[in-house]
């Protein structure tokens, strides 16, 4: 008797980030065996990934996401039919979303090797053990997309699709931090990110609890999309 093998399952496995509630979160989606990332299925290739999944997100999570970046192509051969996931990760303005399978989950609850600001660390271990299981295929998809977005971070140091309109230079920083998983020396960072080109100031300053009012930037118009050489 002859067995036909069912080929792979393709899949956009989509690594969603919010910054807007102090610490990096990821979406995820309960599941029957624990939380997973958030996969759209796919039955051809010929077609913008990352469009197809903005769609979905849109449509089905409620989310308006302006861009989503590549990371890897993994697979998963402990499922039936293998699985091969397309990884892509955005960010969203928004932690309000459709369906009550879905949650925001601290980014190093999930990953707490990578926040290496003390006692962060320490905490999300800690908090980790309350979390329903992730599959160790989905969090190496997820920590794939961190370090890929945190090289990207040395070619373009502003995240366009999440920051205001006008921000302090401590406030970038805060955000860099988070994403980074470590603590930046102040002034380093303020020289590199106003060399750069990226930013312009503008005429308004905002009061400080200490010391003198800090200015406002915003990102130079010239440069939207641009990277670091």
């Amino acid at each position: 008797m002859c067995h036909r093998h069912q080929g792979p399952s393709v899949s956009i496995a989509v690594v969603l980030f919010e910054l807007g509630m102090q610490q990096p979160h990821v979406l995820l989606s309960y599941s029957s065996g624990g939380l997973t990332l958030l996969r759209v299925a796919i039955d051809r290739l010929d077609v913008a990934l990352d469009e197809y999944a903005m769609r979905f997100l849109e449509r089905t999570v409620g989310l308006s996401v302006s861009r989503l970046m590549q990371s890897i192509t993994d697979q998963d051969l402990s499922q039936d039919p293998p699985l091969i996931d397309i990884c892509y990760y955005g960010f969203s303005k928004s932690q309000f979303v459709n369906g009550d399978d879905l949650v925001w989950v601290p980014l190093y609850h999930l990953l707490p090797d990578q926040d290496h600001r003390e006692p962060a660390a320490t905490d999300s271990v800690k908090a980790a053990a309350h979390l329903p299981p992730v599959s160790d295929h989905d969090l190496d998809l997820l920590a794939a997309a961190l370090n890929t977005l945190r090289r990207s971070l040395d070619r373009r140091p502003v995240i366009e699709e999440i920051e205001p309109v006008a921000f302090t230079l401590s406030y970038l920083q805060q955000r860099t931090e988070m994403l980074l998983g470590t603590s930046l020396h102040t002034q380093n960072f303020r020289r590199k990110i106003l060399e750069s080109g990226f930013l312009e100031p503008i005429d308004i300053a905002v009061a400080q609890s200490l010391g003198r009012p800090a200015l406002l930037y915003q990102v130079r118009s010239s440069t939207r999309g641009a990277t670091i050489d």
